[in-house]
């Protein structure tokens, strides 16, 4: 669409064009002057004849009064002349006009309208008429007003205001067909004057642009639904967030509450296994003490099972890659589950088939904690039979491999359509399996995610009545890039190993004795008291406070007696202040002594914000026997023995009774005092010789 020029001089300055004369008005012009010739020769005729004529006639009289006929004749021959000569072209100049008109609006395909000052259609062409629906009968002379959109008649008012201040413009308005459709146009109009600069109205280019408009709308629509859509992604990610923050504070708070009372439950359950005489206990107290143990073990597992599940979910579960030997992680786990399969009466073997890498690089307590789930589960849905244990380390072609782990079982087996099932939280099978083999179903949820957090995956092979395999691959890079050894080589130093340092490996201790003095700064009164009990057994002098003022003001007084503590146990949670607070109120005032802290919750980013706080050490409640004196241990003057009294481990913790099953715990006790006597024993009779 082509706008009206706004510097064309004949629409906005209304100077009219040099117009050339026509050869009619010429014609006139000749007409003119021939009859002023004509009359100058009759007057001029009339004077001469009657100066021959008559010699009277010579009077000056009659001389004045032909000159005055002849300048009267004359006279009116060019004013009549000139008025018809002004008629004629004004005239012929209209026609001109409207024929320029005519021409430009039939003959051109674009919509053109001539609306005159008074608001109403003066001229219009045949697109105009096609765009309005209406004849040029039915336009002509009508307001323009009329075939306009209410909404836009403010719009007009103001547009026919700027024509007449000789100001040109392009708009946008709708206008209402005969079929009463409304459809859009845009107009380009100019303001147009006469040859005597007059106004006579605002000449418009019109186009019509409702698909244009239509697309536009439409766009906007879904721009408006794309922006809406967005504002409640928006809202629906901070609500998640809000969400997830709140499922993080809950669980923080239930597992803080939970291991709270599971630190003095099974604390001082493994206490009454461990200390005493247990020859002379009752068989049905021992077996009491251990349901507690093992209950209690269990509770910790789901909780911590729930743990590991919702910060893997929220991709907060964190994977720390370090170098290890494959053979001594594999044969560490499988020593910590016979305990489980001898209860039961089952084998479980360890096959490591081919040549393996020295050591890998691993995160070592996730493969831990799949295998061990893993492991559980086939020994306990195991009657009878045997559970294996495959290890082995296959390479492609293009020189990568992977670390592969079966557990394979001669179990009850799962039905094909549940294989799959299983791996979701809280699936157990059928109903039937519910009530034989309770358990929480989060095991190989858990196992799943920890296997693809580490790159790989766990699938499973089944027949009902005949057992399962359950298969862990795991990649592990370049091939290249490994040690490749036999594994009977890797066990052959291991044998060694442990041949040099006998009492470590065995990790049995006929008591440890700690001398230290430690600070233990927690408000729980059964997890202090339980915690004071196991400290002073091994020999270490307890001071105790219940909130952080009390922490600090002991430790810092006497730090100034010169008695400082070797090592302060700080619960994090303490009544009246954070055991932040209370680490940076210690260091602010000069206080370098180590600082453990204790915490039951689990809150990402916790152990970072201890160390970050000033701590020396941390670790998560509920704390065993072994644990807790190994920890006091690293700090303390002096040690004599070791601080595990039985070195049989669960993983995370040392207590006892939790594998021991049925089993007779003083029985288990005694064999395990009688290897030690025997092995001491042989040592002596060694250095007499």
């Amino acid at each position: 669409m082509t706008a009206i020029p706004p510097n064309n001089r004949y629409f906005q300055q209304g100077e009219p064009p040099n117009v050339m004369p026509s050869l009619a008005r010429h014609h006139m012009q000749r007409t003119v002057w021939l009859v002023a010739l004509v009359w100058s020769s009759i007057i001029l005729a009339a004077l001469w004849g009657t100066f021959l004529a008559d010699p009277h006639i010579r009077l000056p009289g009659v001389v004045l009064g032909l000159g005055l006929l002849w300048v009267a004749g004359m006279s009116a021959i060019i004013l009549g002349g000139y008025r018809l000569l002004r008629i004629y072209t004004r005239s012929e100049t209209d026609t001109g006009e409207e024929f320029v008109y005519r021409l430009i609006t039939k003959q051109t395909k674009a919509a053109i309208a001539l609306v005159a000052p008074n608001g109403r259609f003066s001229l219009v062409n045949e697109s105009f008429c096609q765009i309005l629906g209406r004849s040029e009968k039915e336009i002509v002379g009508q307001k323009l007003l009329r075939f306009v959109h209410p909404e836009d008649h403010q719009l007009v008012r103001e547009q026919l205001r700027l024509r007449r201040q000789r100001l040109s413009s392009t708009y946008q308005l709708r206008i209402v067909r005969k079929d009463g459709e409304t459809r859009w146009v845009l107009a380009a109009v100019a303001p147009v004057y006469n040859q005597s600069g007059r106004y006579c109205g605002g000449l418009g280019l019109v186009t019509d642009i409702t698909e244009q408009k239509q697309a536009e709308f439409a766009l906007r629509d879904h721009t408006a639904k794309l922006e809406q859509l967005v504002r409640e992604l928006e809202e629906a990610k901070e609500e998640a967030q809000a969400a997830l923050r709140a499922k993080d504070q809950f669980l923080a708070s239930v597992t803080h509450e939970l291991r709270t009372p599971l630190t003095a439950i099974l604390g001082y359950a493994e206490t009454l296994l461990i200390e005493g005489d247990l020859n002379r206990a009752p068989s049905t107290r021992i077996a009491a003490i251990q349901t507690i143990l093992r209950n209690g073990q269990y509770l910790l597992q789901i909780v911590n099972d729930l743990l590991a599940i919702a910060k893997s979910e929220a991709g907060r579960l964190e994977i720390n890659a370090q170098d290890c030997s494959l053979v001594e992680l594999v044969e560490d786990i499988i020593r910590l589950m016979e305990i489980r399969a001898r209860t039961k009466g089952l084998p479980l073997r360890l096959d490591i088939r081919g040549r393996v890498p020295r050591r890998i690089r691993i995160d070592p307590v996730r493969v831990r904690q799949i295998l061990i789930n893993l492991l559980s589960n086939a020994i306990k849905f195991t009657e009878s039979g045997s559970v294996r244990l495959v290890v082995h380390v296959p390479r492609t072609e293009d020189g990568q491999c992977s670390l592969v782990f079966e557990v394979i079982d001669t179990g009850i087996g799962i039905p094909p359509e549940v294989c799959e099932k299983i791996f979701e939280p809280f699936h157990r099978g059928d109903a039937s399996t519910n009530a034989r083999f309770p358990g929480t179903g989060l095991g190989l949820a858990l196992s799943r995610s920890l296997a693809r957090r580490l790159g790989g995956d766990i699938t499973v092979v089944s027949e009902v009545g005949l057992g399962s395999n359950f298969r862990v691959t795991i990649p592990l890079g370049t091939a290249d890039q490994f040690e490749w050894v036999d594994p009977a080589e890797l066990r052959g130093e291991a044998k060694t190993k442990e041949t040099a340092s006998p009492e470590t490996t065995k990790g049995v201790s006929r008591g440890c004795r700690i001398r230290a003095r430690v600070l233990l700064a927690e408000d729980a009164i059964e997890t202090r008291r339980l915690f004071q009990h196991i400290l002073q057994s091994a020999g270490v002098e307890v001071y105790t406070a219940e909130t952080g003022r009390d922490a600090v003001h002991i430790a810092l007084q006497n730090h100034v007696e010169g008695r400082p503590f070797d090592c302060i146990l700080l619960d994090i949670n303490l009544p009246d202040m954070e055991g932040y607070q209370v680490v940076r109120l210690l260091r602010e005032s000069g206080y370098v002594a180590p600082i453990i802290a204790l915490t039951a919750g689990t809150e990402p980013g916790e152990r970072e914000r201890c160390f970050t706080a000033g701590c020396d050490d941390f670790a998560t409640k509920p704390l065993d026997r072994c644990t807790l004196l190994k920890l006091v241990a690293k700090y303390a003057r002096q040690v004599s023995g070791i601080p595990c009294e039985y070195g049989i481990t669960t993983g995370s913790t040392c207590f006892l009774a939790a594998d021991v099953g049925d089993r007779p715990l003083a029985a288990e006790v005694a064999r395990q005092k009688e290897s030690v006597e025997s092995d001491d024993a042989s040592t002596n009779r060694a250095q007499e010789s």
